[in-house]
C-alpha cells in the first residue's frame, strides 16, 4: 500500500491535487507538499473551467460557500481579439456545442451545413458562447 507522497510544486494545480488525495485516498497515506517561497501561490487572473464544479463536488465543497469565500466568478470562455487578423475576434467558450444526433456529434452535422453554404457559425450552437456575446448569464438559483 502507498504509504507517502510528495507533491513538488504548489500553487492552483499543486494544491488542488493534494486535496484530491486527501479526500480520495486512505488516511494512512501521508500527503506531504513542498513549494517554492519565490514563487506565489495563484497568479493574477488565473481561471478554471467549468469541471471545477465536479471536482468540487467529489471534495464535498458547498458551490455557494466557495464562489464566496473566493470571490470568484463565472467564466464562460476566453475571447481572443486580433487573433487571425486585425480586427478578427474568436470566443473560445467552455461548453458544449450542439447536442448530438442519432449518437453522431453535433459538429459533424454543422461540418456538412458548412460544406453547403448553409451554416451559420459553430458558436451560435454553443450556450456560453451565445451567452458570452449577449451578454447575459444566468445561474441557478441557491435554495
Amino acid at each position: 500500500m502507498l504509504k507517502n507522497i510528495v507533491i513538488v510544486g504548489g500553487g492552483t494545480a499543486g494544491w488542488m491535487t493534494a486535496a484530491a488525495f486527501a479526500k480520495h485516498l486512505p488516511k494512512q497515506c501521508k500527503i506531504r507538499l513542498i513549494e517554492s517561497d519565490q514563487i506565489a501561490t495563484v497568479g493574477v487572473g488565473e481561471a478554471t473551467i467549468p469541471v471545477i464544479r465536479q471536482f468540487n463536488t467529489s471534495l464535498g465543497i458547498d458551490e455557494k460557500e466557495f464562489m464566496s469565500r473566493t470571490n470568484a466568478s463565472f467564466k464562460l470562455g476566453i475571447r481572443f481579439e486580433n487573433w487571425a487578423r486585425q480586427g478578427d475576434a474568436y470566443n473560445h467558450a467552455f461548453g458544449y456545442y450542439g447536442i448530438p444526433i442519432n449518437d453522431v456529434a453535433f459538429h459533424h452535422y454543422w461540418m456538412k451545413l458548412q460544406q453547403q453554404g448553409k451554416g451559420e457559425s459553430i458558436h451560435d450552437y454553443c450556450v456560453p458562447s451565445v451567452a458570452s456575446d449577449t451578454e447575459r448569464y444566468a445561474h441557478r438559483q441557491y435554495n
